[in-house]
């Protein structure tokens, strides 16, 4: 009974052992695609606590585009607001 103990504890040694290196393996190909992904959302995140803090400079590029060019203004606008629309349809559908 001894020697059946001792070895069911080194397939379990041997088992943690394969899971852990297969842990390693997973990590340092997947994790690198998540890492971006991370450091994507990160600055786009900075970038808007950027904007938070600094409303004048939204509200000065508006103004220069404004009186630039209204019709790209025009134009501009009724893409971004289809764009939103669609979006918002397609989470409407999409089961979240």
């Amino acid at each position: 009974m001894n020697s059946r103990l001792l070895e069911l504890r080194e397939q379990r040694g041997l088992l943690r052992a394969r899971c852990e290196s297969q842990r390693e393996a997973f990590a340092n190909t997947h994790g690198a695609v998540f890492a971006r992904v991370c450091d994507v959302a990160d600055k786009a995140q900075a970038g808007a606590r950027w904007l938070k803090r600094h409303p004048s400079v939204v509200g000065v590029a508006a103004a220069l585009l404004v009186i630039r060019k209204p019709i790209r203004l025009w134009r501009w606008g009724r893409r971004a607001y289809m764009a939103w629309r669609g979006w918002r349809a397609l989470r409407r559908r999409l089961p979240i």
